[in-house]
């Protein structure tokens, strides 16, 4: 019985200190949406989201994951103290015409991970080339 007691008391001040740590860690995006506008058949583009550690406790980004092969992500890399900020580069490859409109998942170490980004556009013929015939 008193293992079982003494068992229960050491899991619940496990899940304890995982759960605040998980609350302290937070992340604040000066924007979380960029929209590119028009851009031009093959060009490359790029935006930096800045954000935010307004937490009490170090930030981590784990991850960064993309919706497409033609979206790439880099991130700073080393843990983000309280007050300071970071920054996501996505670069975006516009192989593709038409509008596009793609995600970015951010994995941290608070309890509201992953937080999305959204990336959008439209992507136009090139002017040498002839648009959609109708």
């Amino acid at each position: 019985m008193k293992i079982l007691i003494c068992s229960l008391f050491m899991l619940t001040l496990f899940l304890c200190s995982q759960n605040k740590i998980k609350k302290a860690a937070s992340i604040e995006f000066y924007k979380a949406e960029y929209n590119f506008g028009e851009l031009r058949y093959k060009q490359e583009a790029e935006y930096f989201f800045e954000f935010t550690n307004p937490g009490k406790m170090l930030l981590v980004i784990y991850n960064v994951e993309t919706s497409c092969g033609c979206t790439a992500a880099a991130w700073t890399k080393e843990p983000v103290k309280p007050g300071k900020s970071g920054q996501i580069v996505i670069k975006y490859d516009a192989a593709f015409l038409g509008t596009f409109e793609k995600t970015i998942t951010v994995h941290y170490n608070g309890k509201d991970s992953p937080a999305i980004l959204t990336i959008k556009g439209k992507v136009a013929y090139p002017e040498d080339v002839d648009g959609p015939k109708e």
